[in-house]
């Protein structure tokens, strides 16, 4: 029997609502042997307490009678998580799901006017829209009515991020590395993004409103809301924010602020993470803080830390500059500008044959050599660790197959006798069990001839040497392999990127209403101005080529078989596609892209994957958002086949005749044209009539006869499209 005191306890946490029937009715029948003991209001709370069904915190509570704010609509509390000028963060759980909150509960003036608790829950309605993974979602909002002098609680309940904030995780970890940096604001800024386009703007971004989960992902959490709770101004900082992140326009007019205060909280709290402190040197008083971020500069974060990217160095200035106009223009420009930051090290490190014996920097490719012959693994060894390599060897198949699930390797040479399992077999069970789809295979055998030994690519090899070879010749091989492996974790990367900034892109207009195919056109001139900076291409390039296809398709559609095939919807999606045609050009290194001198065999061999890597870009892209980008369907053919020739002698899939697109046949006399009037690094301009001269006359077989027709009546028109718009 339950002793007086302790059950009119216990009737009264049932009453909060703390404790419910069923758990009561458990713990009774639990301690049936123990309830006598239980003489006291303390020793029945700790006996809870022990059993779980009330925590410390709540029964600390209870026992000072500050029970207002314990139950909040059907959530119970459970704790305080932390409190700050806008209010008080708690733990709390369902009632009756038992799912686990985070509560943030506002203490309300008397004075506070209808019309801001209006605002605030038409603001709480916007943000539990959002629904966005960068930030933090908002479950459920309410108002607790004030009770025995205790104040009107505003509530808003949140989804519970246990990983704690950036500023708790630098106090653990130290300052992230560039990229861990970068890619925590890449992730504010998206979600920021959203917010802006409802109109929604935070006001304090700093570290300890960027919460991280266990995967690394960033949630921004306490937006400005709770600024419109101050009737009186209390506290300085409660209306201003934090002043070490603060924008100096806030410290002016605080109720005045728009997204560009946003973009200088990015900017701070990246500066942050990245040094250890804000970007003015830190003061005590909040007088003299205001005082120098209204009269002074902001400090440059690589005069804290020297191995920032000068390019970072220039964003962080932007954004932090006193003029807001002077920012960039949104969360998605910084999340742009932010991109090239994010994948420090994107395939393996290759090491040209000219300094071959020097150190490798970076990341070093990977190979696992597979042969029974001790000195054939010690030769390929040898000769890869001088190319930077790091090797892994084992002398059969059953150790292969156990190596890869052990390790990331970039490259496999494979010998086909082995002792225990035939290589072909070997070769087929790696690519089942490998999830790199771009890791290389290499086939080297002394069995057989190279006829044989050319079953092993359908087998799932990338190439074969048959044995006895050059060292010349194995080096070549292997270091095409490696730079097409880099080519293509580079471009699978990109796609990624890509198709985040085109959700993003697709989330602001759904919210702001507005054109879809705008926002598309301005992805695809995005995407391809980026291929273009990388060839070295010319400002006017992207323009001339999408009018010298609509000159010639108007021209072509004049006679058969052109007659019904180019109508307008046709010469729309001609001209918004054009300027995507060289994109697989993201995935090709530097050092082949701005040779000033001729290719070699292996590095044009190299060049002529880029439309299979554009096609592999814009599939990618077509796979996710199919539906809405219906204009992929010509990018893709364009990107594809306009080098392919009309004799089925070009690249990547040797069509010929009609079997090539329309569009890229086009394409494919625009881009020659245009190739030959430009001067480039490695040859000179040619003149009009000579352009003409070498595309009528100098190339048989390479274009449709049909457009080369209408390319004859109308040429003059593309040397006044070249002049309009010049180098």
């Amino acid at each position: 029997m339950l002793p007086a005191k302790a059950r009119q306890f216990l009737d009264r946490l049932g009453q909060i609502g703390l404790i419910g029937y069923s758990e009561r009715g458990n713990f009774l029948s639990e301690r049936v042997d123990r309830l006598r003991d239980y003489t006291s209001e303390e020793k029945l709370g700790a006996a809870l307490v022990q059993a779980g069904v009330l925590t410390m915190y709540q029964f600390e509570r209870v026992l000072l009678g500050n029970v207002h704010g314990l139950v909040l609509g059907s959530y119970r509390v459970l704790d305080e998580l932390g409190r700050g000028g806008m209010g008080t963060v708690y733990l709390a759980e369902h009632r009756l799901m038992h799912r686990r909150v985070a509560i943030k509960v506002l203490p309300v003036d008397e004075d506070c006017p209808a019309s801001v608790k209006q605002r605030f829950y038409g603001e709480m309605r916007l943000l539990a829209e959002l629904s966005h993974p960068n930030v933090v979602l908002a479950l459920d909002a309410g108002e607790l009515e004030a009770c025995n002098g205790s104040p009107v609680l505003i509530y808003l309940v949140m989804e519970l991020v246990e990983g704690g904030d950036l500023e708790k995780y630098v106090v653990r970890n130290g300052v992230p590395s560039v990229t861990d940096a970068c890619h925590f604001i890449y992730q504010a800024a998206s979600g920021l993004q959203a917010a802006h386009d409802r109109h929604l703007i935070h006001r304090d971004l700093k570290p300890s409103n960027l919460l991280l989960t266990g995967a690394k992902a960033v949630k921004l959490v306490d937006f400005g809301l709770a600024r419109q709770f101050s009737s009186r101004l209390t506290d300085q900082r409660a209306l201003l924010g934090s002043v070490e992140f603060m924008p100096p326009e806030q410290s002016h007019d605080p109720s005045q602020v728009g997204k560009e205060a946003d973009i200088y909280g990015l900017g701070a709290t990246l500066f942050w993470l990245l040094t250890g402190e804000g970007p003015y040197p830190y003061q005590a008083h909040v007088g003299h803080a205001l005082r120098v971020l209204q009269q002074q500069e902001p400090r440059r974060l690589r005069s804290l830390r020297s191995d920032v990217p000068l390019e970072l160095d220039e964003l962080v200035n932007r954004m932090l500059t006193r003029n807001p106009a002077e920012r960039p223009s949104s969360a998605l420009a910084v999340m742009n500008a932010l991109r090239p930051f994010l994948f420090a090290n994107c395939g393996p490190q290759l090491i040209s044959t000219e300094s071959a014996l020097s150190e490798s920097h970076g990341h070093r490719f990977r190979v696992l050599i597979v042969d029974d012959e001790m000195r054939v693994r010690v030769l390929h060894r040898t000769t890869l660790e001088q190319l930077g390599g790091k090797c892994v060897e084992v002398r059969d198949g059953k150790s292969a197959l156990e190596a890869i699930q052990q390790n990331k390797f970039d490259l496999i040479l494979l010998d086909l006798a082995l002792p225990d399992v035939n290589g072909y077999e070997v070769c087929r069970q790696i690519r089942e069990r490998s999830d790199d789809p771009h890791l290389k295979i290499i086939i080297i055998s002394g069995t057989g001839d190279q006829n044989e030994l050319s079953e092993s690519l359908p087998r799932g090899a990338d190439d074969y040497i048959p044995k006895p070879y050059e060292l010349r010749q194995f080096i070549a091989k292997v270091q095409h392999a490696l730079q097409l492996k880099a080519a293509q974790d580079r471009a699978a990367q990109l796609t990624e990127q890509l198709l985040q900034v085109n959700q993003q892109l697709e989330d602001s207009l759904l919210a702001r209403g507005e054109d879809l195919r705008e926002a598309h056109n301005a992805l695809l001139f995005a995407m391809a101005k980026f291929a273009e900076s990388r060839d070295g291409e010319t400002p006017g390039h992207l323009k001339r080529m999408q009018l010298y296809c609509r000159t010639l398709a108007m021209e072509a559609a004049k006679s058969p078989p052109w007659q019904g095939l180019v109508d307008d919807r046709f010469l729309e999606q001609l001209e918004r596609c054009v300027p995507l045609h060289d994109i697989g050009k993201i995935g090709l290194p530097d050092d082949i892209l701005l040779k000033p001198a001729s290719l070699s065999p292996t590095e044009r061999t190299l060049v002529e994957t880029h439309p299979v890597i554009g096609d592999q870009i814009l599939a990618s892209l077509a796979k996710e958002y199919g539906a809405a980008l219906e204009f992929l369907g010509m990018a893709r053919v364009i990107v594809r086949h306009h080098h392919e020739r009309f004799d089925g002698k070009g690249y990547p899939d040797h069509l010929a005749g009609d079997a090539i697109p329309p569009a890229a046949r086009i394409v494919a006399i625009a881009d020659v044209y245009d190739t030959l009037r430009r001067m480039r690094l490695y040859k000179p301009a040619v003149s009009h009539s000579s352009a003409i001269r070498i595309i009528i006359e100098r190339s048989l077989g390479q274009f449709d006869p049909s457009l080369i027709a209408a390319f004859e009546r109308c040429n003059a028109e593309f040397e006044r499209i070249y002049k309009r718009i010049e180098e």
